[in-house]
């Protein structure tokens, strides 16, 4: 008895630890600790555990003041005082479905199992065509086409594969980055209980308000915390909506209740 409890005991432990692994957040926009401001890289770095890839003496690397919000006013919102820079392409463009592996200027890290992957990046310039990819070396886990702005950009998915590295990586023009983030609790999956028994969701390019048991307000927030649609409903109802990552907020007499969408 007392070997198996031990058993276990030793499971749950390198079980906690494995997991624990899978969390991190590397900030470039705050943590000047680990990316202090400074000049464009010329070797390969290892920082906390995430390497990164120079090449072609664009840029890559630098890292310098630039503010920029995510989600304002907003459970999510983050704000950032720096910014690194993604210099240039990674000379490999995934979308032909065939090359995966980068080859200069990118950012890769060890996973040891399925993980969520959370970025958060704009473009350097408003130049097309420019794509930001996460990649496994042979196969995309996701990627965000850019859109000739500026504006603050926000990429997340799953990786459900196993062990090895995750590469991201800039096609056509450069990316800025600002925060990456990996978790061990998949995206869909992290729900908090809440008071409040209306959902929403969105399908596509489709969002979905449902089980609305009571009056309900229903906000929607762009990524910067624009206000993008509001309106109050006593029944479920569904509309088209422009592509990209929102966050909305359901509010009744019973409470409220943030929930991010993705559309496309």
């Amino acid at each position: 008895m007392k070997k198996n409890l031990l058993f276990i005991l030793l499971f749950v432990i390198l079980f906690t630890a494995n997991s624990q692994a899978q969390n991190k957040v590397w900030d470039f926009g705050n943590d000047v600790t680990n990316f202090p401001v400074g000049p464009e890289l010329s070797t390969t770095t290892v920082v906390d555990g995430l390497t990164l890839e120079p090449g072609g003496g664009s840029g890559f690397g630098v890292v310098e003041s630039n503010s920029a919000t995510w989600f304002a006013d907003t459970a999510a919102e983050y704000v950032s005082v720096n910014r690194f820079k993604g210099g240039g392409n990674s000379n490999v463009d995934p979308s032909d479905g065939v090359t995966f592996m980068p080859t200069r200027r990118y950012l890769s890290f060890p996973v040891e199992g399925p993980v969520a992957v959370k970025i958060w990046m704009r473009q350097s310039g408003t130049s097309l065509p420019r794509a930001l990819w996460v990649t496994d070396g042979t196969a995309a886990v996701t990627h965000y086409d850019g859109l000739g702005d500026t504006d603050p950009q926000y990429m997340e998915a799953n990786y459900t594969g196993g062990a090895g590295n995750l590469y991201i990586l800039c096609a056509g023009n450069a990316y800025n980055l600002y925060k990456i983030e990996i978790s061990s609790t998949l995206l869909g999956l992290n729900d908090l209980v809440s008071p409040v028994e209306t959902n929403i969701r969105s399908v596509k390019n489709k969002i979905y308000v449902y089980n609305t048991k009571t009056s309900t307000d229903v906000k929607i927030y762009s990524i910067t915390g624009a206000l993008v649609k509001e309106f109050k409903t006593n029944s479920d109802i569904d509309f088209d909506f422009k592509a990209g990552i929102y966050i909305a907020t359901l509010t009744t007499a019973d409470g409220k209740k943030s929930v991010k969408l993705s559309t496309y």
